[in-house]
């Protein structure tokens, strides 16, 4: 039996173990069509691929830029002077072109791709630009719609505080001179000056907080003004009352119009006070 043994060497000399292990070998080595296939999927791209890519992310970097801008113009108009004249839609329409311009590159990266690559990272770049365009472009549409004068508007309150000279370059010079009136009580007004022809009022508040403090009980007492002299002719006509932050200018519409191109401010409608007029006829 150990004769038998030795001749047959199932495990003496170790050939069956090089015969096995040659076997391994063998069904572990690639064929070739595994060999092309693994070929095609390490292949990083095509040239048409890769050409598709640098162009979508080029075009969604300016899709970001001019979304952005679009986003900025709706919120604050006058945050970009040299845009300021620009109308919002046509920004809008411009991004949404270059944001349309990318999506087609990357799917055309994508679809020029070799059949057995990996499509990972593919137009990565154009697409992270493509979402943040799109996120940008929604927030202005979005705003311009809810918002058409925009969330943050132009601090326009040029007004010279005490100085008549350029009230006088709206509503013509003062024939009589500016006459200085007392503040009535009120407290945190700086001057009160009148002009008589044209007839003008200006006044003047330390401050913001000061001018909202004493807006309304001024106003109440310019229309029961109006109210009082009802009958004269001088008092008949449009007036408005052109409203700054630390400043109030009251005059005819006319007047008032010409002088907010000149401060800005607010104009607002002055009538006579209806209980007051009511209890004069009486």
């Amino acid at each position: 039996m150990a004769r038998n043994d030795e001749d047959y060497d199932f495990f003496g000399d170790g050939q069956y173990d090089d015969s096995r292990s040659s076997r391994r070998a063998q069904n572990r080595r690639p064929s070739r069509r595994d060999a092309g296939r693994r070929f095609a999927a390490t292949k990083a791209s095509s040239p048409t691929s890769i050409l598709c890519r640098r162009l979508a992310v080029v075009s969604g970097l300016l899709a970001v830029v001019v979304s952005a801008t679009s986003a900025v113009h709706e919120i604050a108009p006058y945050a970009i002077s040299f845009m300021t004249a620009v109308p919002g839609r046509y920004i809008a329409l411009t991004a949404a072109v270059l944001i349309g311009i990318t999506l087609i590159l990357v799917i055309a990266a994508r679809v020029t791709m070799p059949r057995y690559a990996t499509h990972g990272g593919v137009g990565a770049g154009g697409i992270i630009a493509l979402v943040c365009a799109i996120v940008c472009l929604v927030i202005g549409v979005a705003v311009g719609v809810l918002f058409p004068e925009g969330l943050i508007q132009q601090s326009n309150d040029k007004a010279p505080v005490e100085d008549t000279a350029q009230i006088e370059q709206a509503a013509g010079a003062c024939k009589e001179g500016w006459q200085g009136l007392d503040t009535g009580g009120l407290l945190g007004i700086t001057t009160v000056q009148m002009c008589t022809d044209p007839r003008v009022a200006f006044v003047s508040f330390e401050s913001e907080s000061s001018a909202a403090i004493s807006r309304a009980p001024i106003e109440s007492k310019i229309s029961e003004l109006l109210s009082q002299y009802a009958d004269n002719e001088q008092t008949k006509g449009d007036w408005r009352l052109l409203n700054g932050k630390r400043w109030m200018v009251f005059g005819e519409a006319s007047k008032m119009t010409a002088l907010q191109q000149q401060w800005g401010g607010e104009l607002e409608t002055i009538t006579a006070a209806a209980d007051t007029a009511d209890s004069g006829n009486a």
